[in-house]
């Protein structure tokens, strides 16, 4: 019997927590969108790279984008203890790295091309029992507001 389990254990071994989240194509939805750790390399430019390989050029160029640079984990924790309220959304304790494409000019039409900034920063997520499923563009956080330190 050991044997015929021998490999599904190691298989789940090998795929540990990170990689459970249960059936939520919104978490998968947010991974394709968000997550991109450790940072791709790519021979030309990162931001342009990315957003074509993920999908996020056709059928028109999305305007901004954010990749994160943690672990699932980590941002997993956000939905957690890793995070606080922010609105009705969860902001992390920690700075993260991320990378945030930004189309240039004013056309959405391809071919697309970004600018990226890359820097630590707050991340602003929105959770769905436990998991991240919203990354909040409009939420730049670098600091934490004074409000927060009384």
């Amino acid at each position: 019997m050991m044997t015929k389990l021998g490999p599904l254990l190691l298989v789940l071994l090998l795929a540990g927590p990170e990689s459970s989240c249960g059936d939520n194509p919104r978490y998968e939805k947010f991974l394709r969108q968000h997550y991109d750790n450790p940072k791709s390399s790519f021979s030309g430019k990162y931001c342009d790279s990315i957003m074509a390989k993920r999908g996020l050029t056709k059928p028109e160029c999305k305007e901004v984008n954010t990749f994160i640079h943690e672990t699932k984990n980590n941002i997993k924790a956000v939905c957690e203890e890793g995070g606080e309220p922010y609105g009705n959304l969860r902001r992390s304790k920690e700075h993260m790295k991320v990378t945030t494409c930004k189309l240039k000019g004013g056309s959405t039409r391809p071919p697309c091309k970004y600018k990226e900034n890359s820097s630590p920063r707050y991340i602003v997520i929105g959770c769905e029992n436990g998991w991240p499923v919203h990354y909040d563009e409009s939420q730049i956080v670098t600091t934490v507001d004074n409000a927060d330190l009384d």
